[in-house]
């Protein structure tokens, strides 16, 4: 039950920040990768939403359902700078 409240707050918060202001860094190669390849099919959450280690889960999981659904994977260089702008603009920052 606490990881269930746990999680809830955690995916009302992403929810809130992903919405309430635009992307650090917006013209940065980075941040138009993470627009080209994450926000096609859903909403690019504004990287403060989570922290660094959520956004590395997160990102794991996102790879696991890119791969499953037979669009073309993410390369390990566009991986790196993806887990790279998302880190250096998390919540933790």
């Amino acid at each position: 039950m606490k990881i269930a409240i746990s999680l809830g707050l955690a995916l009302l918060s992403l929810a809130f920040a992903g919405c309430q202001s635009k992307l650090p860094e917006q013209d940065s190669p980075a941040a138009q990768l993470y627009v080209q390849r994450c926000g096609t099919c859903h909403a690019a959450y504004n990287p403060r939403a989570m922290t660094a280690a959520m956004w590395a889960a997160q990102m794991k999981a996102m790879d696991d359902k890119i791969r499953k659904s037979g669009l073309p994977p993410l390369t390990a260089e566009q991986y790196q700078t993806l887990i790279d702008y998302l880190a250096r603009n998390s919540e933790s920052h």
